[in-house]
């Protein structure tokens, strides 16, 4: 696929904030439940229950409610969409009260946390979406993470808003050694540490 396929940022932006297609609308993100249980099984190896973890792109937020549910506290997330920010407030209530979402692009707020802020940032089929415009956006992940990152993501999407990348090729060099790699739900998962 040539970039001039691709959708552009105000684009996958706009599609983002009020998705039309049904597997993508916020209410289709409540339920599958075993996506939050493979990420759990995959934070708990490297992260007690008083890690500082990041989830950007959380939707309606079942992955961070999976992991309060199992005792972890200090939750934050980063969410486009003000529609599933209000059903993550309306389906997740302890969630709401206890975690901070950030309802902006990724792009308007990741520069605002402090350097190694987070001992954990994951994510799941949202860095594939990620505009090449807006790769400037993974050195601050870098940044921001003190520990360790864990994405499950597309590596060769093929639709006008994936943008396919190899992670692995993308953050080694940015201070991260890969320490897991696997396969889930024709995802690519890998778990970086950073290099102190």
């Amino acid at each position: 696929m040539s970039n001039n396929e691709h959708l552009s940022l105000d684009a996958v932006h706009n599609y983002w904030r009020d998705p039309k297609e049904p597997g993508n609308l916020p209410e289709a993100y409540i339920t599958p439940i075993e996506r939050s249980q493979y990420l759990y099984e995959l934070i708990k190896k490297y992260a007690d229950v008083n890690a500082k973890i990041l989830e950007p792109g959380c939707n309606v937020g079942r992955n961070l409610n999976y992991l309060l549910e199992k005792g972890y506290k200090n939750l934050a997330g980063i969410e486009i969409s003000e529609n599933a920010v209000n059903l993550l407030k309306s389906t997740y209530p302890e969630l709401g009260k206890n975690a901070v979402i950030y309802n902006a692009p990724i792009e308007n707020i990741i520069s605002d946390f402090d350097t190694g802020e987070f001992d954990v940032v994951f994510t799941m089929a949202v860095f594939e979406h990620i505009h090449y415009e807006s790769d400037w956006i993974f050195n601050e992940i870098a940044r921001i993470s003190n520990s360790y990152l864990i994405i499950v993501e597309s590596e060769n999407g093929v639709s006008g808003r994936h943008f396919p990348r190899n992670y692995k090729n993308l953050f080694e060099p940015m201070g991260f050694t890969q320490i897991e790699e696997n396969s889930f739900l024709n995802r690519t998962v890998r778990v970086f540490k950073k290099i102190k």
